[in-house]
């Protein structure tokens, strides 16, 4: 990992403004949260991190001004800014990486590539038209596919066009822009030579890196889909019609369909054999990959919101809060807000409530990342403490 000095960090490009903190970000709200807490930082209204590299933790955030940060990166081990870009005043998608550099794209219709280990700007490209659709459109963040890297516009007024529009990694040439017939209805996923994705007009499809072969197949499940995930070759994602489907990537073809007793909203987890849903009919279900058996499920106190994420042989989810979903659903309010984690067998091991609590704001994600769990909420972003995940 190279150091991070002030002289590396305090670069520019026109617009942005890179700096290092270099002092803690820690708050005065630390106590405030009704579970121990590594750290907090007052970070507002951030994404759900990424771990580009070793010990620094990555999260964008809205930025309404221009000296507000659009990305920081975060001591995991101690919650203070190694660096931070400030840009355009306007909300940011969540970030992407490819274990080299983070991946963002602004409201103004910028997309910026930056070095992770100092936020040094790479390159940045343009997207026209995206600053006059919907705040929403930044809702889901760039996915990396091969030496591609695809940002997925959605959520635009009716002049503004649905897109994927794919970019070179290495210098942010435009590769392709595919014109979407719907606005998405979760975040796509990357199948390696492509992205796969779900539409709000009832359909799964699939794009290459060339931006060809939206067409190759079209798979009509008939209601709006949860966050893809992608495995080993198959396409798992939950659909309102109450149920989880694993789809082969290749030929769109179901391999299996299990029932649910309600939709999902958040992204399938695969791991170890097994894929994980949080449905938002107050269950979190594991079923067999190869399969679609049902090994188990857990009651959870609501909807699950975000999650399941996985450490440490662990399940975190979030459950209820203030979601935002897409379509004319807009944002769906749930009550309480429960922070869970399970054992992979079911066993719940924890469950943290957040009733009446109003310090930092509404929580909005909770998530394992790297070797922790972190609470991001509308003013501030914790990293909890280890014995979380064992609380009796």
């Amino acid at each position: 990992m190279g150091s991070y000095t002030r002289r590396a960090a305090l670069r520019s490009l026109p617009a942005l403004a890179v700096g290092l903190s270099g002092c803690s970000a820690l708050s005065d709200d630390e106590d405030d949260l009704p579970l121990p807490t590594a750290w907090v930082a007052g970070l507002r209204e951030t994404t759900t991190g990424i771990r580009p590299i070793e010990g620094v933790v990555v999260f964008a955030s809205r930025s309404p001004f221009s000296n507000d940060p659009m990305l920081s990166a975060v001591d995991a081990d101690v919650g203070e800014t190694t660096w931070s870009v400030s840009g355009p005043d306007e909300r940011c998608s969540p970030a992407a990486t490819d274990g080299r550099r983070v991946y963002v794209f602004s409201k103004t219709g910028a997309v910026f590539a930056f070095e992770h280990e100092t936020g040094a700007p790479v390159w940045e490209a343009s997207i026209p038209a995206v600053n006059r659709a919907d705040p929403g459109v930044v809702q889901f963040a760039p996915v990396v596919a091969g030496e591609t890297v695809v940002v997925p516009v959605s959520g635009t007024e009716d002049d503004v066009p649905d897109r994927l529009v794919g970019f070179a990694r290495s210098d942010g040439a435009e590769r392709f822009s595919v014109d979407l017939p719907a606005s998405l209805a979760g975040a796509p996923a990357s199948h390696g030579e492509g992205v796969v994705f779900a539409l709000l007009d009832g359909t799964l499809r699939r794009v290459g890196t060339d931006g060809t072969g939206i067409d190759a197949w079209r798979l009509d499940v008939g209601a709006a889909m949860s966050d893809v995930a992608v495995d080993d070759g198959t396409v798992y994602v939950g659909s309102a019609t109450e149920s989880v489907l694993a789809v082969d990537v290749a030929t769109g073809e179901i391999r299996w369909r299990a029932d649910l007793e309600n939709t999902v909203f958040t992204r399938p987890l695969v791991a170890d054999g097994r894929v994980f849903v949080g449905a938002a009919d107050y269950y979190l279900y594991a079923f067999d990959a190869d399969s679609g058996e049902r090994r188990w499920r857990t009651e959870t106190p609501n909807a699950v919101t975000a999650g399941p994420t996985t450490v440490d042989g662990k399940l975190v989810t979030l459950s209820g809060g203030d979601a935002r979903v897409r379509g004319a659903s807009g944002t769906v309010p749930f009550a309480p807000t429960v922070l869970s984690v399970h054992d992979t067998d079911g066993t719940q091991i924890t469950e943290q409530r957040f009733e009446g609590y109003q310090s930092g704001g509404q929580l909005s994600w909770a998530a394992a990342i790297g070797e922790g769990v972190y609470l991001g909420q509308e003013w501030q972003v914790a990293r909890l403490a280890p014995e979380v995940l064992d609380a009796a």
